[in-house]
């Protein structure tokens, strides 16, 4: 139960930085990436692993689905992510092993696959 609870507190502090993210990302001029940043530390990871680990590996280092989540949604507003094809098939395999774990119907995460691939058709 406490695990549960440290866990749901960690998932909102994490939302909240991300919206922050995507808030500041609409603003021209401003610098998303330390904020990003502190969402990649939250997860207990970094750019550099985000970047370089396989999406098993991910898995394996973010093994809640709920944050592995969260994570799918900050590759896709981080532009040092978004920009590379390899990254956003990363985190297209992320995400559907998302929806593997989790059978709950989402209009978010069908959202996010539809933006997934539409940045893949590009």
């Amino acid at each position: 139960m406490i695990k549960q609870d440290f866990l749901l507190v960690q998932i909102e502090e994490l939302a909240k930085k991300l919206a922050k993210l995507l808030k500041k990302k609409e603003t021209p001029g401003s610098n998303t990436d330390t904020l990003a940043d502190d969402c990649y530390k939250d997860i207990h990871l970094s750019l550099q692993e985000v970047q370089n680990a396989t999406a098993e590996e991910l898995t394996e280092k973010v093994p809640d689905w709920e944050l592995l989540e969260l994570l799918v949604k900050l590759m896709l507003a981080d532009d040092r992510i978004n920009t590379d094809r390899q990254q956003i098939e990363k985190a297209q395999q992320l995400l559907y092993f998302v929806q593997e774990r989790d059978r709950t119907y989402s209009f978010d995460r069908i959202a996010l696959a539809e933006s997934i691939r539409s940045l893949l058709t590009e």
